[in-house]
């Protein structure tokens, strides 16, 4: 915990760094490639970088060293931060706005960092999110809470678990989740392979009307009038995924507080937009990936 005040903030100046790299190396090197990314390399992009510095004022000497480091260094930043930021207290440690910085520099560098896309979506992981849920063909609504989801197919599958039963209790009709699809969701070994995959058991749509895509991440999801609200739709065929969660060492949670009374179900049910069925299992298959 101790790390929650420096790390993050360390990963994401590196991260910032990093990306200013490119261009100071087209400006200091033009028409050379950009050295590989191994330490040996390091003394010839720091000697060009150094080129840029000013006598005086900014960019010194000092900042292009740093500038070029990164380069070199931070993927160990990265490395670092992932194998905490999966624990919700050090997540909740860190502030919100350096969770911002992480997302917008791990944005801009992704394209070559797995790393970095990594933690660009670990810095997005909601806690104590509130999640409502509406099933239109039952009439029917639900409030839980989710800590620690980091995906959306993982999501499908523990929203199944939860919420998949028997219609008389006030639970949504259909076919439950294989107990293996759950246990890789949640807490045991990830990867299902290919004899096993996990199906989804109903399509998302948020409150207003956009597809929940099952690669993107529950921060995606637009809240409605403060709350984060999924609709129910029917899955049009089998969409399945290898691996129950992205971040082994990230256990999730996701709790049923409550079946909401007839009345409330009906207000939120008339406040949410029809749902754009443009995915490629739309109803009418005429839908686009």
């Amino acid at each position: 915990m101790a790390l929650a005040d420096v790390l993050p903030q360390r990963a994401a100046e590196a991260m910032l760094l990093n990306g200013l790299v490119p261009g100071c190396w087209a400006e200091a090197a033009p028409g050379r490639p950009l050295p590989e990314q191994v330490s040996g390399s390091a003394p010839e992009l720091v000697q060009a970088l150094a080129t840029l510095a000013r006598a005086e004022g900014r960019p010194d000497e000092g900042d292009m060293t740093r500038i070029a480091m990164s380069w070199f260094d931070m993927e160990d930043w990265l490395q670092a931060l992932i194998a905490v930021l999966g624990h919700g207290p050090f997540r909740a440690a860190v502030p919100t706005e350096v969770k911002a910085e992480l997302r917008q520099y791990a944005t801009a560098v992704a394209d070559r960092s797995q790393r970095a896309a990594w933690v660009r979506d670990l810095a997005a992981v909601l806690d104590d999110e509130t999640l409502l849920v509406l099933h239109p063909p039952a009439r029917k609504g639900y409030l839980l809470t989710m800590s620690g989801v980091g995906d959306n197919f993982q999501l499908h599958i523990l929203l199944a678990d939860r919420l998949v039963g028997d219609s008389g209790q006030g639970m949504v009709p259909g076919e439950r989740p294989d107990r293996s699809w759950v246990a890789a969701a949640t807490d045991a070994d990830p990867y299902l392979g290919p004899g096993n995959p996990a199906i989804r058991r109903f399509r998302l749509f948020d409150g207003h009307g956009a597809y929940v895509h099952p690669e993107g991440v529950p921060a995606d999801i637009k809240p409605l009038d403060g709350t984060r609200v999924l609709v129910l739709h029917p899955p049009n065929g089998d969409y399945g995924m290898g691996v129950g969660r992205v971040f082994q060492d990230m256990i999730p949670a996701l709790s049923l507080d409550r079946i909401l009374g007839p009345e409330e179900t009906e207000r939120w049910l008339t406040r949410i937009a029809p749902a754009v069925e443009n995915d490629f299992m739309a109803s009418d298959g005429q839908g686009r990936p």
